[in-house]
């Protein structure tokens, strides 16, 4: 049995600093976590709740990444493997996207976690949800390393 724990964790996190950083913000002041069907959390952002198709959403998703082998009773290893976020966007040529000043709000407080970051952008007219981001491909992945040294050098 996989454990999210290390995902939910981050994603809890991650949505505080997002309603700080977002609070009274004019497009997007709203951060929503539910979980998609294989339990991995997504955070929707949006503004007022609106995560229909056509509006400014920015769905962000901590997932692990499969690490290939099978513990000894045949099951998938994701608990202690590293993990990326996904980061989407619904391209949308009447400006319905997120604002890229929210965009690099959001991506302010990702990469200080320290993880893999694929950015997916969704095709004009679809909605930003799990469904969307697994069919999506990756527009670029962005590796972020940072080094938080606990002891003196």
């Amino acid at each position: 049995m996989k454990s999210t724990a290390k995902a939910q964790a981050q994603a809890r996190e991650l949505k505080e600093k997002l309603e700080r950083r977002f609070k009274g913000s004019a497009t997007i002041d709203s951060v929503r976590q539910v979980n998609d069907a294989q339990g991995w959390p997504l955070l929707l952002c949006s503004d007022g709740g609106n995560e229909a198709a056509g509006q400014p959403v920015i769905g962000i998703r901590i997932k692990a990444q499969d690490a290939v082998s099978k513990d000894v009773f045949g099951n998938d290893l994701v608990a202690f493997a590293p993990h990326t976020i996904e980061v989407a966007f619904e391209l949308d040529a009447a400006e319905g996207e997120p604002s890229r000043r929210d965009l690099i709000k959001a991506m302010a407080d990702i990469a200080k976690i320290g993880m893999k970051i694929d950015v997916k952008e969704i095709a004009d007219g679809t909605a930003v949800s799990a469904a969307s981001m697994d069919a999506a491909a990756v527009a670029d992945s962005l590796e972020v390393e940072t080094q938080w040294p606990t002891k003196g050098i």
